[in-house]
């Protein structure tokens, strides 16, 4: 299982790897229309995986589904966070301009979120604030939610191999096949 954990691990580090460089070129080749032009196609995908993410939380009370049920929500929580930052670029494009923008992504790249959260209650913008707020804010749900079932997983986990008994032999430190009967 820890392969298996392992492998996933490395596979979704990959993926993420290649994603913010894909997103990194896209967004100083394509600017900020690409974004736009991927906005409702994000946007459509989060309110499904919202739908699928309660439903999923339906079955978090079995705890031997809390693992993968904990990865879905936080691989989730990467879509709900791109849509964030679309909608952050928006806002600070909207309001602020280009100069609001170049702020931001060199505030790491995330920082046209806060920045657009920023412009949007300086300029009395609260239409665009309270959705802006509510992206973030379930992007952070999802990751909290996400983690906690994965850690009841590994906790059960760990819990169920405390109980292997490992037996010591003495004065040999060899086993053979007899040694188990």
């Amino acid at each position: 299982m820890n392969i298996l954990k392992s492998i996933g691990g490395t596979l979704l580090g990959i993926a993420i790897f290649i994603g913010v460089i894909v997103a990194t070129i896209l967004f100083f080749t394509f600017g900020a229309k690409m974004a736009f032009e991927i906005s409702p196609f994000i946007n459509g995908l989060a309110g499904v995986l919202i739908i699928i993410n309660v439903v999923l939380l339906l079955f978090a009370v079995i705890p031997s589904a809390r693992g993968v049920i904990g990865n879905i929500i936080i691989f989730s929580s990467f879509i709900y966070g791109l849509s964030a930052w679309i909608y952050g670029l928006a806002v600070t494009l909207a309001i602020w301009g280009w100069l609001g923008v170049i702020i931001g992504v060199f505030l790491g790249g995330i920082g046209v979120v806060p920045i657009g959260m920023l412009a949007s209650v300086l300029s009395g913008h609260w239409d665009l604030f309270w959705p802006l707020l509510i992206n973030v804010a379930t992007y952070f749900v999802a990751i909290i939610i996400g983690g906690l079932l994965v850690g009841s997983a590994e906790r059960r986990n760990e819990k169920i191999h405390d109980n292997i008994i490992d037996v010591e032999l003495e004065g040999n430190t060899t086993r053979t096949w007899g040694d188990l009967e």
